[in-house]
């Protein structure tokens, strides 16, 4: 395994090449450097070099972003280039870190005997071999990393210190056309386009993160956990379905886990390693389903300060899984059509066209053959999207799942929320099992999330659970009412939490880790509920 000691050079000269072939291949770098004038074309120009020089199998460049602090891919290419495509990274991180920092050539001759990558899993799932990289330097500034893997190194023949200088010397060219064709680019407009792109970098950075915690908090679950007749058949037909591209419609209530069998269906298929690209139709704003969808250019409408790429091309190759389809409005269902029919797809405010690969997995919870009969729906879209429908069973017909769907939730919410809560009372287990659960399994996991922060024993009590005794999907609830409403429930979460932690909010053992929020977060559902500490 390859450690700070084990950093290498490693030379340009090729075991089968012909004398000269290093110098030519030099020279002809160094012209072809030197005419471009984009950063972009000079690292290709760069992988271009390796390539010739190295019999490269593949070759990335990552460049250092000043303003984020971060390294960057920028240009990649071969087999197994994919381990750093779209990559961003500090700069002080793993083997690409250890040559920025160090500004030395590092050797890795066998990639999968080396756990100190970016992202170890994403990188032994390459086809990388070998790993040679050297640090970009022009005087005392250091720009990037170039790496390459190449058949003509291994453990058995490792590179030379002829080898060093040889990758060094491409390195520094590469380094001060990559800095001359930043300084003829750096015009007012360029720098001033630079901190709009930036910022809105930034802004989508946030949004990402944001979205990111909101799943995090909510409980992203992955598992599809139930052994009944009806739930089994469902997948049964999904597993039929998956293998090819048909268009699948799947139909079930609200909560009832459609998005988990349309994630098992793409990860069943043939597009399993591309993307899965889920959309809740019926939470896109009227005014902007087409821009969401298919995208919409710089300047399209009020708002658009740059292009943005719509689902349909985000899940290029992948699959597409529209949720709520029903909910579309008749306008954009006739646009989605086209796209199907064509597979082309055109954004908003552009004349281009470009093509689209892509399964759809659609969904909905009301009928839609119905809702063809009042005019809310298209039956060519129907047709079109209902070649392979699939009935996903709501939660009461699958009475046999609530005590393993019970027991599932409540191990993970104990693990997330750092409770010594192990299971249910056979009370507890018996009013879940006679209950209704009219929002399905989503409403099922709201439920034993509360119950396990209410607990403070070893076993949920029935007390905990809020459900009433006759199964006909009415929580119990404050006696006026004899409901317990969604504000309600999370009213008393989050006193139940604060009370356990003495009103205290952030830091260890706060109610905010507890209940898996920000602070900032906490603070803001506290302030919207009216929730104040006692005095």
């Amino acid at each position: 395994m390859a450690t700070p000691g084990d950093v290498r050079a490693f030379s340009l000269i090729r075991p089968d090449a012909a004398p000269g072939h290093v110098e030519r291949a030099l020279v002809k770098a160094a012209r072809s450097l030197t005419a471009r004038l984009d950063v972009g074309a000079v690292c290709q120009a760069v992988i271009d070099a390796v390539e010739d020089v190295f019999d490269a199998r593949s070759a990335w460049i990552l460049l250092f972003d000043p303003s984020s602090q971060q390294l960057r891919t920028y240009a990649v290419r071969g087999r197994g280039s994919g381990a750093f495509r779209d990559l961003t990274m500090p700069p002080s991180v793993g083997i690409l870190g250890l040559a920025f920092t160090s500004r030395k050539v590092v050797f890795v001759p066998r990639v999968e005997d080396e756990d100190r990558w970016f992202d170890p899993a994403r990188v032994h799932a390459s086809d990388l071999q070998s790993v040679f990289a050297a640090p970009l330097v022009h005087g005392s500034d250091i720009l990037g990393v170039v790496g390459l893997d190449s058949p003509l190194f291994s453990a058995d023949r490792p590179p030379t210190d002829a080898h060093s200088g040889q990758l060094e010397a491409l390195a520094v060219q590469a380094a001060i056309a990559i800095t001359n064709a930043r300084l003829y680019s750096a015009s007012e407009e360029d720098r001033r386009r630079l901190r709009a792109l930036l910022q809105e970098q930034r802004r989508l950075r946030s949004h990402v993160t944001h979205l990111e915690q909101q799943v995090k908090a909510a409980g992203a679950f992955h598992d599809i956990v139930g052994e009944s007749a009806v739930l089994k058949e469902a997948l049964h037909q999904a597993s039929l379905s998956a293998p090819g591209d048909t268009t699948i419609l799947l139909l079930g209530e609200t909560g009832s886990g459609k998005e988990l069998v349309a994630r098992f269906i793409h990860e069943h298929s043939a597009r399993a390693r591309q993307p899965f690209v889920a959309v809740n139709c019926a939470a896109l704003p009227e005014a902007l389903v087409e821009s969401e969808l298919f995208g919409h250019e710089k300047g399209a409408f009020t708002g658009a300060i740059a292009r943005k790429a719509g689902r349909f091309e985000i899940a290029n190759h992948g699959t597409l899984f529209l949720d709520e389809i029903g909910d579309l409005p008749l306008e954009a269902q006739a646009t989605l059509l086209r796209v199907l029919q064509d597979g082309v797809v055109q954004r908003v405010g552009s004349t281009q066209s470009m093509d689209v690969n892509v399964r759809i997995v659609a969904a909905t919870n009301q009928d839609l053959e119905h809702a063809i009969t009042i005019g809310r729906f298209r039956s060519d879209l129907y047709y079109r999207v209902s070649v392979f429908p699939i009935r996903i069973p709501p939660l009461r017909e699958r009475r046999d799942d609530v005590p393993i769907l019970a027991e599932y939730f409540t191990r993970h919410f104990a693990s997330r929320l750092r409770k010594a809560v192990t299971g249910l009372t056979p009370e507890a287990l018996r009013r879940l099992t006679a209950y209704d659960w009219p929002g399905n399994v989503r409403e099922m996991q709201n439920v034993i999330e509360r119950a396990v922060i209410l607990t403070s024993e070893a076993l949920i009590e029935s007390a905990a659970i809020g459900l009433s005794h006759e199964g006909d999907g009415a929580a119990a609830a404050p006696a006026s009412s004899g409901i317990v409403t969604l504000a309600d429930a999370e009213r008393q979460a989050i006193v139940a939490a604060l009370e356990a932690t003495r009103w205290r909010v952030s830091g260890r053992g706060g109610a905010a880790e507890r209940l898996a929020l920000k602070p900032t977060t906490l603070h803001a559902k506290m302030k919207k509920l009216g929730i104040h500490r006692p005095a």
